[in-house]
């Protein structure tokens, strides 16, 4: 379901989100936005999620796509290491 609203920019840059916009996005006072503007144009605008939440979705993305978290873990482990051995000497 697409929702359109209008909305005027003011001088020092700011919008007011459309009531009924709020209202579907759960927007409240204080809750923080992200602005997505797309090669074509288009702004995009969603209530940011915490960071571990999006860690989360990276997460369950990979493991989705049989990826070896534990392995990239382990390898970048390794590399750091090696890495920190390097520098030390």
């Amino acid at each position: 379901m697409a929702i359109s609203a209008d909305g005027t920019v003011t001088s020092k840059g700011q919008v007011t989100i459309p009531k009924r916009i709020r209202d579907e996005l759960g927007l409240r006072a204080g809750t923080e936005v992200e602005f997505t503007l797309a090669e074509d144009g288009t702004l995009r605008v969603r209530p940011k999620q915490p960071a571990f939440e999006r860690l989360r979705a990276v997460k369950d993305q990979l493991v989705e796509h049989d990826i070896d978290l534990e392995q990239i873990r382990r390898e970048s482990k390794r590399e750091w290491s090696s890495h920190l051995d390097v520098n030390e000497t």
